[in-house]
């Protein structure tokens, strides 16, 4: 199955606000049915993190888990405005290039199928010069997750979530390309790796790569925090 480039629906401008609100709420169900949340949530309790950046956060509403269920700080980065009334502080920005906050552990579940090769490469990178540990969580590009998607969860979803979980796969990289995605980006980060791992879930329904890197190596723009309040969402500049 190659690669699709297909854009997805709810990447589109124009959409109501009604419409991303049910079509995020039944994403986090989703997660939360297929055990995504849960193990994000395992990973990040395991390592004790104090502060954690989410990347492609929506919402907020994985991070509203993480600090319930951790106690962890957190802060949501995306590319789309946060309403008003999000549930955790929300930097708008491109965690390709833009200058991020600086946290414990950044996660990025189910973003890096929207990137291109070179996008995720550079968003790895990026990560690396502002957070000690990253783990990223995506879809797996295989006939098997397609066929249990469309037979078993798209038909209790919307209509744009259901066409969009089936772009998601088509447009997913396959274990194979995510390890050399991964390995060609760590090369050209200037942080020693202490730990990296590629986990695949039983029938491809997830993959997971965790990379820890050793030091803490921070460049003087990063040291600017972000203001990390709990109860409203802000837009803010870290960019240098």
């Amino acid at each position: 199955m190659r690669r699709s480039d297909e854009p997805e629906l709810l990447d589109a401008t124009g959409i109501s606000d009604a419409t991303l609100r049910r079509a995020y709420r039944e994403l986090h169900a989703v997660n939360r049915f297929l055990g995504n949340t849960a193990a994000i949530v395992r990973l990040i309790r395991h390592d004790h993190a104090r502060s954690v950046l989410d990347i492609g956060c929506g919402q907020g509403a994985l991070l509203k888990e993480i600090r319930k269920q951790t106690g962890a700080t957190v802060v949501g980065l995306d590319r789309r405005a946060a309403p008003l009334d999000a549930p955790v502080p929300i930097v708008t920005g491109n965690a390709v290039h833009d200058s991020l906050p600086q946290t414990d552990v950044a996660v990025c579940v189910l973003m890096a199928h929207h990137l291109s090769e070179e996008e995720v490469i550079g968003m790895i990178r990026n990560v690396s010069r502002s957070c000690e540990r990253f783990i990223l969580l995506d879809l797996v590009r295989h006939r098997v997750p397609l066929a249990l998607f469309s037979l078993f969860v798209a038909p209790f979803l919307c209509a744009l979530n259901a066409a969009d979980g089936k772009t998601s796969i088509r447009r997913a990289f396959t274990p194979r390309e995510m390890r050399a995605i991964v390995d060609k980006a760590l090369s050209g980060v200037g942080r020693q790796v202490a730990r990296k791992r590629h986990m695949v879930a039983p029938f491809w329904i997830r993959q997971v790569i965790d990379i820890r890197w050793a030091g803490h190596t921070v460049s003087p723009a990063m040291q600017a925090q972000a203001s990390l309040g709990s109860h409203a969402a802000h837009e803010l500049d870290f960019g240098t």
